[in-house]
């Protein structure tokens, strides 16, 4: 039964990831569920979804929904972010960080809401050279940072700030997000591993399920356009929000 559990969670969570990101939401609680120790629970996380991952990167690519150039800034300013963040996690409690994201999330819903346009059309375009270099880094710095101190929909941060300020419609913007995170999970991957904090048995059952997954995400984020990606990324934003008050209320 456990296996079976991780399989199906692992499946609905890379089509959740590959579309808007925020497919840890569904795959950690699983695996709290079923007994796996917090960091290990991570780790084994971390590990399973790298190839997912390296599939919807190739499938956005080939369908021309990543700007690699514009990615790449973010890439190296993500990972400094990703060692601030958790240094940061060392040394202040997590709960500041929630209860701003309390107060940001329904911000970031009724911007969405009032601003149906962003994300709608690829106007980048119109973003000078040097605006996109620092845009992408700063964009990389701060969410790398999110992503290390407390993580959850980080991919779903990524591509809203790809759509809101240099200005991507929302599927190369998700594309955009898929190509920095491809790092990102390197790094972490590997890290875990190294640290004896992986259940092996989970990712061998895990991995196939989350590369079928995004590769059924992925399709559905190019086929359908921006009309399917944004009404998912309000859902990851309701059960980001649903987290956070059950993990600082009770």
């Amino acid at each position: 039964m456990k296996i079976i559990l991780v399989i199906l969670a692992y499946f609905v969570g890379g089509i959740v990831d590959a579309v808007c990101g925020g497919g840890g939401l569904i795959t950690l609680p699983v695996l709290f569920a079923i007994g796996v120790p917090a960091h290990i629970a991570v780790g084994t996380n971390q590990t399973s979804v790298f190839p997912g991952i390296i599939t919807s990167v190739v499938k956005f690519h080939r369908s021309g929904k990543i700007d690699v150039r514009n990615a790449l800034y973010a890439v190296p300013f993500g990972l400094v972010g990703g060692f601030a963040g958790a240094r940061l996690n060392m040394l202040i409690p997590e709960s500041y960080l929630q209860i701003l994201l309390l107060v940001l999330i329904p911000l970031l819903t009724v911007f969405s809401i009032l601003k149906p346009d962003v994300g709608a059309e690829n106007k980048s375009g119109e973003v000078s050279r040097r605006r996109m270099f620092v845009l992408s880094a700063v964009i990389g710095f701060v969410v790398g940072t999110y992503h290390a101190f407390y993580g959850p929909a980080s991919g779903t941060f990524y591509m809203l700030a790809f759509a809101a300020f240099l200005k991507y419609d929302l599927v190369t913007a998700n594309g955009n997000t898929r190509f920095v995170t491809m790092f990102v999970s390197f790094v972490s991957s590997i890290t875990y591993a190294f640290s004896k904090c992986v259940n092996w048995l989970y990712v061998l059952v895990a991995v196939p399920s989350y590369v079928i997954g995004n590769y059924v995400g992925a399709s559905l984020a190019i086929t359908k356009g921006a009309r399917f990606v944004r009404p998912m990324y309000y859902c990851i934003l309701t059960l980001l929000f649903i987290k956070l008050v059950k993990d600082f209320f009770f």
